[in-house]
């Protein structure tokens, strides 16, 4: 069984200063012409993101609810209406044993999120979802008014 007729996604990272990523994720944008009786619409959103977290962070009791909350501000922030907000947060703890010990321990959060977006601008949503990745990834949005440098 397909999830929808026409599906487009889209990958992206936010690059740390390291060799590996502060988040990354996939926006999937699925249309069902006629609609879709379990959405209530003819498009359906599915998101994921992932962050590397400090080990501190790993056992915040707090850290499921403050990771759905920022998807949900960066969502409120573009005044998007939608429908049918749904997810789940999963915590991920990492011990490396044997010849990857020199790893260490990692911790991490993984966000999986979909809603069915109400009105056609889909480029707000992925804004939204953007901004979603970039907090998750511990980048503290820029203040209106403020111009941010780029690194050349």
């Amino acid at each position: 069984m397909r999830a929808a007729a026409f599906a487009v996604a889209i990958e992206a990272r936010l690059p740390g200063l390291d060799e590996a990523d502060r988040s990354s994720g996939s926006f999937v944008l699925l249309h069902e012409p006629g609609g879709h009786a379990v959405w209530e619409g003819d498009f359906r959103i599915v998101t994921v993101a992932r962050a590397d977290l400090e080990p501190e962070l790993g056992a915040d009791p707090f850290l499921a609810e403050v990771a759905w909350t920022y998807l949900a501000e960066s969502l409120e922030l573009e005044s998007l209406s939608m429908r049918h907000l749904a997810g789940t947060v999963t915590r991920t703890l990492s011990e490396s044993f044997g010849g990857l010990k020199m790893r260490g321990s990692s911790v991490g959060v993984e966000v999986r999120a979909s809603w069915t977006p109400e009105g056609p601008d889909v480029g707000a949503q992925l804004c939204a979802w953007i901004s979603f990745l970039a907090k998750l990834g511990g980048v503290e949005p820029v203040p209106t008014g403020v111009t941010a440098l780029r690194p050349r």
